[in-house]
């Protein structure tokens, strides 16, 4: 590549000089190469990632089968950790923190402390907020 650079007419050396910029072949390579090595990487990567994935039919024990049909899940997912999943939420629906209008039990703005707490930090918040502001008040400003 070559770039042209012109500089202003009165100056000295005012003449266009040439600027070689550019592609050095050594750096081309090198990304080259890095880039074949990062597509090859995700290449052969692509099969073990699908390894792990599978739909979990024939990986179920008789006695998983037995609860999924207990529990309405497909046999196709049938596997411990949807029976479990299952399980957990079934358990959370026939509890009664579970859908209790009162939540699950504990007072986060209900009784006097909390209340107490607020306006304390209100207070302490309050305060230092007012005395930079009074600060601020009280400066001058000095000419630039």
């Amino acid at each position: 590549m070559m770039f042209y650079c012109q500089n202003r007419v009165e100056a000295e050396g005012s003449k266009r000089r040439i600027i070689i910029g550019g592609c050095n072949n050594a750096h081309m390579k090198q990304l080259f190469v890095m880039a074949i090595a990062a597509g090859l990487l995700a290449i052969a990567s692509a099969p073990q990632s699908f390894a792990q994935y599978g739909s979990g039919a024939g990986m179920a024990s008789q006695e998983q089968l037995l609860r999924c049909d207990e529990l309405g899940i497909d046999r196709n997912q049938c596997n411990d950790s949807t029976i479990l999943a299952k399980e957990r939420f079934q358990h959370a629906r026939e509890t009664t923190y579970g859908n209790s209008p009162e939540g699950s039990g504990t007072p986060y703005f209900k009784g006097v402390e909390t209340f107490g707490v607020i306006g304390i930090l209100g207070a302490l918040f309050g305060g230092i907020a007012g005395a930079f502001f009074l600060m601020g008040r009280k400066t001058r400003q000095v000419s630039a």
